[in-house]
C-alpha cells in the first residue's frame, strides 16, 4: 500500500477546485479509512507513507521501507467501535452520507481480515506501549481466532505494552491457535516478563 500523506513542496490548498476537501491527510475521512483498512492485517513493510520521503535522498528498497514505515507510517488496527469514534473527528466532503457507509465497510473488512488471519506482522514500526495496548485490545476481543503467528519485533515496546499484550492473549478465546509470538528487539525489561 502506498500513501502520500503530504503534498509536494509548492502545492497550495487554496488552489484547489471549490468543494475539494483540503483538510490534512490524517483529518480526512476517506484517507483515514483507507489507511485503516490497509493497516488491519497487512505486514508493516508493505504499507509505506511516501510523504515521509526526504528530499535529495536516493532510495533503494531497504532505505525506502525504513524511512516510510516509521513515525506514522503505520498505526495499529482499531476495533470497529474505536474506529467509529475516531471517524467522528474526521472531515468528509459528503459526511452525512459517507460516515455511516464507511463505518459499515470498515466493520465488514475488520471481521473478514482478522477472521481469516493466520499471521500478523507488525515489525519495525516504531510502536511503543500505547500501540501495543491498542493491538492488545483488538486481540482480547477474539477478532483473530485463526491467528498462529504474531510478529511485533524491532519496535519500542516496553514493560507496560508487554503486560497489556500478555493480559490480552491470556483471555479465553483471544487467539486460541497462537503458537508463535515474536517480541525480540523491543525494550522489554524484567518487569514486563512477569
Amino acid at each position: 500500500v502506498l500513501r502520500l500523506t503530504s503534498f509536494p513542496d509548492g502545492h497550495k490548498a487554496e488552489d484547489q477546485t471549490e468543494g475539494t476537501n483540503v483538510a490534512k491527510y490524517f483529518d480526512r475521512g476517506w484517507c483515514y479509512t483507507e489507511q485503516s483498512w490497509a493497516g488491519l492485517t497487512k505486514a508493516g513493510y508493505l504499507s509505506l507513507d511516501l510523504g515521509l520521503m526526504r528530499g535529495g535522498v536516493e532510495y533503494d528498497c531497504g532505505s525506502l521501507r525504513e524511512d516510510c514505515t516509521q513515525d506514522g507510517g503505520r498505526r495499529p488496527p482499531l476495533l470497529p467501535s474505536a474506529f467509529a469514534a475516531e471517524l467522528e473527528k474526521k472531515s468528509f466532503t459528503n459526511g452525512k452520507d459517507d460516515k455511516p457507509l464507511v463505518k459499515r465497510l470498515y466493520e465488514a473488512a475488520f471481521e473478514e481480515q482478522f477472521g481469516k488471519a493466520t499471521e500478523l506482522d507488525y515489525a519495525y514500526l516504531g510502536w511503543g506501549d500505547a500501540e501495543a495496548a491498542q493491538l492488545a485490545e483488538v486481540l482480547a476481543s477474539g477478532a483473530a481466532p485463526r491467528l498462529e503467528t504474531l510478529i511485533i519485533t524491532n519496535n519500542e515496546i516496553r514493560d507496560e505494552g508487554c503486560k497489556a499484550l500478555a493480559a490480552a492473549l491470556g483471555k479465553e478465546g483471544a487467539a486460541p491457535r497462537l503458537e508463535r509470538l515474536y517480541l525480540g528487539y523491543n525494550m522489554i525489561g524484567d518487569e514486563g516478563c512477569k
